[in-house]
């Protein structure tokens, strides 16, 4: 029987191939391919870990020290409720009888005051917007009074100012008030953006650890507030970007962005629930979103 050449590689074994030098057909050798991982590999991965872990370990300690820091500043008549806009770095408002740019009324969070909105009032004050704040009590009132508080200064504001629509920004706490008054039909016609940072749309799970105040209950998963809010749509004629940040230990992953559709969301790398007001990265997204 005459074996044709191409037939030879067919019937040596492979040992007698390795003997002769041939190599298997590249579907052999490529099903008996395996990726070795470097001896490095394991360490690397190991010392990357540990400088993720030490970056979080580092601005989460942070964070405490702002509590901390906010919590010394938080005067204590705040408790009886109100608003309390003598207290705060901000310059006053001042009046003007043609319109002028949108300006921009900052919220902050439960236990906050105007000073955490430094860098961010500073930077838009730099560019010649009116910038103006208000501070409320975090206890003895709810989501629907602080609400109905900002609608009367939103109203305050444009007769001030001569502007035909403000940008509403809030922190935390201070986003749902935000959109509670939206979605409340009073601010209609008067909102040009809205930016909300690290706000409990989908609840805070410390709220469960915090058996008082109503306002704590409304920001628990799924209270009757956020539930009725989560099904309000965006007005029309309204942009809102949310952000949220990767370290944010008080209202961690997705619960920072509203359901709706229409939301758009700037997550942040690096920082936490209270480092967002202090990035001059997410000051810089605030300040360029708002146009004039």
């Amino acid at each position: 029987m005459r074996i044709q050449p191409e037939e030879i590689g067919q019937l040596l074994t492979p040992r007698s191939r390795r003997r002769r030098g041939m190599h298997p057909p590249a579907a052999v050798r490529g099903s008996r391919r395996r990726d070795v991982m470097s001896p490095l590999g394991p360490l690397g991965h190991a010392r990357r870990l540990v400088r993720m872990l030490g970056h979080a370990a580092k601005v989460q300690a942070t964070e405490v020290a702002l509590m901390a820091s906010f919590a010394a500043r938080t005067p204590l008549h705040l408790v009886g409720g109100g608003l309390d806009p003598a207290r705060g770095a901000l310059a006053p408002v001042q009046a003007h009888t043609a319109p002028t740019a949108r300006p921009v009324l900052l919220v902050h969070g439960f236990g906050g005051t105007k000073s955490c909105w430094s860098l961010v009032a500073r930077n838009l004050g730099a560019r010649g917007v009116t910038v103006d704040a208000i501070t409320y009590a975090p206890f003895g009132t709810s989501v629907e009074q602080l609400a109905d508080r900002l609608a009367v200064q939103v109203e305050k504001l444009l007769s001030q100012t001569g502007a035909d629509k403000v940008h509403l920004v809030g922190h935390s706490l201070g986003g749902v008030v935000i959109a509670q008054a939206i979605e409340s039909g009073r601010l209609i016609g008067q909102v040009d953006t809205v930016v909300t940072l690290g706000s409990p749309f989908g609840g805070s799970p410390w709220a469960h650890l915090l058996p008082f105040g109503r306002i704590v209950r409304e920001l628990r998963e799924d209270s009757p507030l956020l539930r009725r809010l989560a099904s309000a749509p965006v007005p029309d004629g309204v942009r809102w970007l949310a952000f949220t940040a990767t370290l944010d230990m008080i209202v961690p992953g997705m619960r920072s962005v509203p359901r709706h559709a229409e939301v758009e969301t700037v997550t942040v790398g690096g920082v936490g629930h209270l480092g967002m007001l202090l990035s001059r990265r997410v000051v810089g997204r605030i300040v360029a979103a708002l146009p004039a």
